[in-house]
């Protein structure tokens, strides 16, 4: 369901969290990576399921107010903006959408009433700050509340994790690809079709196999290297997070020929940047520099078809 970028986050994730936990059947950890797409999918489609109830949730609350309300006191709050979203027109009569959660079995999912009011509510009571000024009518702004307001509150977290085991892997994942949807929504697109996207997954086995069975089976490969080139920094200092990403990206660059070399690089400082320390990127960019030197000098590093793109 996700593209290489998204890919590598949760191979990170799961590396991390394996060595952390001592798992080194890369065969097993690799059965259980393969089985959480279908889950991570399902959350995916439960973060739509979700806005569009706040949508339906908004309508009513407008409805209430303007019942309740003479007609010169009848102008809605900043959250009644929601009700005149258009997700929810736009969702209605999507068929890829109306498979996707025949498709997971969420069809009749039941969101909490408490847990709609509490979203709704950081709006008309200002308690979250990111919504302020947000055009809540347009898929912009649900855009910007679902990044700003829904997923770093409590509600939403909580309720994710009990239908997915896999949450705090794939929380990043997810959230990342909900926003890009709306974006794409927003431009004109569909909702994705999410037989294509488990395919894609599928699609990546070799990287999957790849990175697992390298990385869990030899949790010392590239350290050699890495050590060579790390001066001051003794890798038994190293930060494990670090410590992972260069290995991983050492891996793809030897194992993965249809990977282009600066791909690779820029992917995993990319990482750096979000997962580790506020030095690592500027850290792990030197030291996969060396590194590279040292592959191509050697001629160890072989590139075939998409690989050979500006490497």
């Amino acid at each position: 369901m996700i593209n290489r970028h998204h890919l590598r986050v949760k191979l990170l994730q799961w590396l991390f969290a394996s060595r952390q936990q001592h798992q080194e059947d890369h065969r097993e950890v690799a059965k259980q990576f393969k089985a959480s797409a279908s889950t991570s999918l399902r959350s995916y489609v439960m973060a739509f399921r979700l806005l569009d109830a706040l949508v339906f949730y908004a309508g009513i609350r407008l409805e209430e107010r303007q019942g309740r309300h003479l007609q010169e006191n009848r102008h809605p709050g900043p959250a009644h903006a929601l009700a005149s979203n258009p997700l929810a027109s736009l969702l209605e009569g999507d068929q890829n959408y109306a498979t996707a959660l025949k498709a997971t079995g969420i069809e009749n999912l039941e969101i909490s009433s408490d847990m709609l009011r509490a979203m709704f509510d950081a709006v008309a009571e200002g308690t979250c700050a990111a919504s302020k000024n947000l055009s809540l009518h347009t898929l912009d702004g649900l855009r910007v509340f679902f990044d700003k307001c829904i997923c770093a509150g409590d509600w939403y977290p909580s309720w994710q994790q009990e239908h997915n085991l896999y949450w705090d892997s794939d929380r990043y994942l997810i959230d990342r690809q909900v926003l890009q949807t709306l974006e794409s929504m927003k431009n004109g697109s569909t909702f994705p079709d999410t037989k294509a996207m488990l395919q894609a997954w599928q699609s990546e086995d070799s990287m999957i196999q790849t990175m697992l069975e390298s990385l869990l089976g030899n949790p010392s490969i590239h350290l050699e290297r890495i050590e060579k080139h790390a001066g001051q920094w003794d890798p038994e200092r190293l930060a494990r997070m670090d410590l992972l990403l260069l290995q991983m990206a050492c891996t793809e660059w030897l194992h993965l020929p249809d990977v282009p070399v600066k791909v690779t690089m820029n992917e995993y400082i990319e990482l750096a940047k979000t997962f580790s320390t506020p030095q690592s990127s500027s850290f792990i960019n030197g030291l996969l520099d060396k590194i590279k030197a040292d592959f191509v000098r050697e001629g160890l590093i072989q590139k075939t078809g998409r690989g050979l793109v500006e490497s």
